[in-house]
């Protein structure tokens, strides 16, 4: 085993990595004011579609009687006037998260300043990103399939009329079934995701689309690069929790002051939408969050990130390597 990769210096890598006192707290900043910013923007571009989705959401709300069908058939139903902005966010989202998890892994690969660009190193980021969500939606493939299948048994059913053994016995089965599934391929993904996930660290520091390859520098380092991982997700979690109550304790007030004018349900809910008193406590809510989201994103890579550094068929070392990026 290299001596340069324990599960020590894994743990402990985020805040002994240089820069610590300047780049995590620059890249939470940064993280949270361009989602923010991007939210914001595709939140004012599709209000109306938003606006007439919620209210569609509330009157079913007060119907005593819903049929399963009708649930299904409004919640995704509704989504088709958002298509174009959920996929428009999608794919910006795919562009700033391949910027600050190429920034986060010149941290610690090279030792670089917080920066954000975007060239050959952030494309290469992406399409390993893709390939990390293509591996999770084989990985997860049947169970979500099964999953669906119990949902659309559910959906068949009059819930108002005399209850149908056999369709009920069918739901409960499939149901489990699939609960079954997604917590054995659960374990299978956690392996397989350990196992890659040097990709991101190991694809900066080489300059080509690592992704298969990281299977070999995490060999006989999965349980030092989980172990540090699942200790570093817990804390910042806890911290995300403890930050979230706060920041909606405070914007509470705010919140359920908001003024309601306007003839119609829509301009109500437009009313609200607009309104300087709803996205201003709800961009500062929502920062608050994002800059915790943005620690969680570059400090849990840290582990993966030394794996990759410290590859045992070409060894970085302790010494600092030059900083090209500077």
């Amino acid at each position: 085993m290299n001596t340069g990769f324990s599960f020590d210096r894994a743990l402990t890598y985020p805040f002994k990595a240089p820069h610590f006192k300047s780049f995590p707290w620059l890249f939470g900043l940064a993280y949270a004011a361009i989602y923010v910013a991007l939210f914001l923007v595709i939140g004012l571009l599709g209000w109306q579609a938003l606006a007439e989705w919620f209210l569609a959401l509330q009157q079913l709300e007060n119907d005593p009687n819903p049929m399963p069908a009708d649930v299904f058939g409004l919640f995704f139903g509704g989504l088709g006037d958002l298509v174009p902005l959920i996929l428009m966010g999608s794919v910006a989202g795919w562009v700033v998260w391949a910027m600050f998890e190429t920034a986060s892994q010149r941290r610690y690969i090279f030792g670089a300043k917080f920066s954000l660009g975007f060239g050959g190193d952030e494309v290469r980021m992406m399409v390993v990103g893709l390939l990390w969500a293509l591996m999770s939606l084989v990985i997860f493939a049947i169970p979500m399939v099964v999953m669906f299948g119990a949902f659309g048994t559910l959906a068949a059913m009059d819930l108002n009329g005399p209850m149908d053994d056999q369709a009920a016995a069918r739901f409960l089965g499939t149901f489990f079934a699939g609960f079954g599934l997604m917590f054995l391929f659960s374990l299978l993904y956690i392996f397989v995701a350990t196992r890659l996930a040097p990709c991101f660290g190991l694809t900066v520091k080489d300059k080509e689309i690592r992704f298969f390859d990281a299977w070999n520098v995490s060999r006989g380092r999965f349980w030092p690069i989980l172990g540090a991982y699942v200790i570093i997700v817990v804390v910042v979690s806890v911290l995300s929790q403890i930050i979230s109550a706060i920041a909606q304790m405070l914007m509470m007030p705010f919140l359920m002051s908001l003024p309601v004018d306007g003839g119609s349900p829509t301009e109500e809910m437009a009313a609200i939408f607009l309104s300087p008193a709803f996205i201003a406590p709800m961009a500062l809510l929502y920062f608050g969050l994002l800059f915790v989201q943005g620690l969680m994103q570059h400090f849990v890579g840290a582990p993966a990130a030394l794996a990759a550094r410290h590859d045992p068929r070409n060894d970085l070392g302790d010494a600092e390597r030059v900083d090209i990026f500077s």
